[in-house]
């Protein structure tokens, strides 16, 4: 036997299941960071109603039951909101404002508010230019410079970097080693990128065996440090979803 390994060329694997009328409603639970947790673990809950161009998304904070956000979503992990996209703090004051291209899910305008009312930050993009402005304030209204609004945690070297890591580090031949069957092999490795950059919380979301998750899990775990994610300017957890395949032909 022998092995070939694919890599997926995307950084979350994203399932977009076709909603129909007899789909029911999806109801998840999340952490402060919106991170998929047990509801015993959770500050916030979502109900994504389908439809047949995606979900229509409410969410609410767990203990007080008190409106979270309204969003209309392709999918339920919250990677490609469209349109508008509204959130609130608990005492239901608007906190944040956003509208994304219905087509291309492109972030257009946002506007964020501290909870006295006051704006915080804004973003504007421009069409034309297909760059973006964005601008933060203090309390006081007076802008704050070099100000980052949201950014999205990434490999410090970008992401053809972090799959050439990936594929230079696992071992292919793992599942034939461990007496795999001729076939396919998709897993699915779960991880965190604490706001220093570490990664943590490695785990698998499959199990396939033949040592594949346990061979997805070492690498990732051995990854040197990511840019982390930040919003309104202070670095924050996220959380990654990393797809890998396996294929074992016959010789």
């Amino acid at each position: 036997m022998k092995t070939k390994f694919i890599l997926a060329a995307t950084l979350v694997l994203v399932t977009i299941l076709q909603a129909t009328a007899q789909q029911k409603d999806i109801l998840k639970y999340y952490d402060e960071y919106w991170s998929p947790v047990p509801k015993d673990s959770a500050k916030f809950y979502a109900v994504f109603t389908p439809t047949n161009k995606g979900y229509n998304c409410t969410s609410w904070y767990l203990q007080s039951k008190k409106l979270r956000g309204i969003s209309f979503q392709s999918d339920t992990t919250f990677e490609t909101p469209k349109g508008l996209v509204r959130t609130y703090y608990e005492a239901g004051q608007l906190e944040d404002s956003s509208y994304y291209d219905p087509q291309s899910g492109t972030l257009l305008s946002m506007f964020h508010y501290y909870p006295g009312g006051k704006l915080w930050a804004n973003y504007l993009y421009n069409t034309k230019n297909k760059t973006g402005d964005t601008k933060g304030y203090d309390e006081a209204g007076k802008e704050i410079k070099n100000f980052i609004y949201a950014r999205e945690a990434e490999f410090k070297t970008g992401r053809a970097a972090w799959l050439q890591y990936l594929s230079s580090h696992l071992k292919r031949n793992t599942p034939v080693k461990n007496g795999a069957p001729k076939g396919e092999y998709n897993i699915v490795i779960r991880f965190s990128v604490a706001p220093d950059g570490a990664i943590t919380d490695v785990e698998a979301e499959t199990d396939l065996g033949y040592g594949m998750e346990d061979e997805g899990i070492r690498v990732i775990q051995n990854s040197p440090k990511w840019l982390p994610a930040v919003l309104l300017n202070n670095p924050l957890k996220a959380y990654r979803r990393q797809p890998l395949t396996f294929v074992v032909v016959e010789k």
